[in-house]
């Protein structure tokens, strides 16, 4: 077998569906929400971004840009892996705690995603 002309033909496919995707290359803009900056064959564009996890525009208020700038200061940046690989991170346990005395609830679990936390709910009650 071919494996080369194997994975083009395939890409060739998702071409002519339609289905090949492109990310954007986005720089948000502190202070702008939600407006940024897209790059794109050599170009850059402001534009407004409505599809953003960040719709409350909380990425960019200075008191969770402040926060977020102490706790890497002390702990890094990034989480180093999923949580049931490198273990959760003590702010996230933290926050899910809060969030679970916030609702007046046993616990709280934080999903990284709509999607991922949809995924679990309808897995764990199907």
């Amino acid at each position: 077998m071919n494996y080369q002309r194997f994975f083009e033909d395939a890409i060739d496919q998702l071409h002519a569906e339609r289905r090949y995707r492109v990310f954007a290359d986005l720089e948000r803009i502190v202070g702008k929400f939600p407006r940024a900056i897209w790059r794109s064959n050599g170009r850059a564009q402001e534009i407004t971004v409505w599809c953003s996890n960040d719709y409350l525009g909380m990425g960019q208020n200075p008191d969770v840009i402040t926060a977020f700038q102490g706790v890497a200061g002390k702990m890094g940046s990034g989480a180093g892996g999923t949580r049931n690989i490198s273990g959760t991170s003590n702010p996230l346990v933290e926050l899910e705690h809060e969030l679970a005395d916030l609702h007046d609830k046993e616990a709280a679990l934080v999903f990284t995603s709509g999607f991922v936390s949809n995924e679990a709910s309808i897995s764990t009650i199907a």
